[in-house]
């Protein structure tokens, strides 16, 4: 393989994600379940129009406030929003520090508006200069839509074949192999350097 970019998700890849703490505090101020809640933010006009820039994060807003009984302002929104992440996973940092020395580092997000602003100042440690952000919103697409990736490779600049993936969920793996992209699904650092060793690419 002559690959020369490694692509990773953020959350739950790079980034812990904080998915129930956020739940809860939306579900302090509005009228609905946390089950019914988690279920409502697979509707149009909510969580995955957000990632894919259908929606703006006011109109989510509206959303919640209409279908939720959402009683929290927009700000209060915004800072619940912004909570959603712990810090980087375990090993990370390390592993990322590594393959810098051998490879160009790309990060592929499921993203909003708020969370592109956010996670480039709070986790700065995290990446450099030379790493590209890509958040989904800005690209009218998101993982696991195959133009995602291809979006993905044309903002590097790399071929399918020149890209590994990594991603905790598989479906977003598998769908990145669909456009010839070599592609790891994330368990833990550990098993992730255990495959790449196994494949020469560590």
């Amino acid at each position: 393989m002559d690959v020369n970019w490694f692509i990773f998700d953020l959350g739950n890849t790079v980034i812990k994600l904080a998915y129930e703490r956020v739940m809860e505090n939306i579900c302090k101020r509005a009228v609905i379940t946390r089950d019914d809640l988690v279920e409502l933010l697979e509707s149009p006009g909510a969580y995955r129009d957000l990632e894919r820039g259908a929606v703006t994060f006011e109109q989510f807003h509206d959303f919640l406030s209409d279908r939720a009984g959402y009683r929290g302002s927009l700000a209060d929104l915004q800072e619940t929003w912004s909570d959603f992440f712990d810090g980087p996973l375990p090993g990370i940092e390390d592993l990322l520090g590594r393959l810098r020395d051998r490879y160009r580092l790309a990060f592929l997000s499921n993203s909003n508006e708020i969370h592109a602003q956010l996670i480039p100042r709070k986790f700065a440690a995290i990446f450099e200069r030379d790493d590209r952000l890509i958040f989904s919103h800005r690209f009218k697409t998101a993982k696991p839509d195959p133009e995602m990736f291809q979006r993905t490779l044309e903002i590097i600049g790399a071929l399918p074949s020149q890209a590994v993936f990594v991603d905790d969920l598989l479906e977003n793996v598998l769908a990145a192999r669909s456009v010839g992209i070599t592609a790891y699904q994330f368990r833990d650092v550990f098993s992730l350097e255990d495959a790449l060793r196994t494949d020469g690419l560590i």
